[in-house]
């Protein structure tokens, strides 16, 4: 199984709320993906959602596909915070995990953190639209069923990288 570490809630409400035809998160979790989030996403997500995106996120976490990582701090490397400077405290502490546990890989539909994460950690963070082209790999969507759940989500308010090019490899 991939381990994801979903890093902030722009992924988690793309997954969640943004494509209302297919429960994403299920297709990851079949495709042989674990999700998990620390426990300031979860509750950054939790004030924020709509609806469907609570009912997918509680669901998924009742399941065991969406699992919470409570993550002690105190023996927090403090040199390390200013590499981490403009994330937000979800992003900072799912990050501050990872450096503990790096047998995760990142996904992140923000632009500032791909941008920290290679400037200061050289590190590779997936996109959500990475996910719907790893889905394409593992023969879970057609290249034409990923362009229309990345049209759905962006009717509903996706955010993240624009325009991806859908292949088969």
């Amino acid at each position: 199984m991939k381990k994801l570490l979903i890093l902030d809630t722009v992924s988690l409400i793309n997954l969640l709320e943004r494509c209302v035809s297919r429960d994403l998160v299920k297709d990851l979790f079949l495709s042989g993906y674990g999700m998990f989030i620390v426990a300031e996403v979860r509750n950054e997500f939790l004030e924020k959602p709509a609806e469907i995106g609570l009912k997918l996120f509680l669901k998924s976490k009742e399941n065991g596909v969406i699992k919470i990582i409570d993550f002690d701090q105190e023996e927090i490397d403090v040199s390390v915070l200013r590499k981490l400077k403009g994330l937000d405290l979800g992003e900072t502490v799912s990050l501050l995990f990872w450096l503990k546990n790096q047998d995760y890989e990142f996904v992140s539909d923000d632009n500032a953190v791909h941008k920290i994460l290679e400037r200061e950690f050289s590190l590779h963070c997936l996109w959500t639209t990475s996910l719907l082209q790893e889905m394409i790999y593992s023969t879970k969507f057609t290249p034409q069923e990923a362009s229309a759940v990345y049209q759905e989500m962006k009717d509903h308010g996706f955010w993240g990288i624009k325009n991806p090019d859908f292949k088969e490899k």
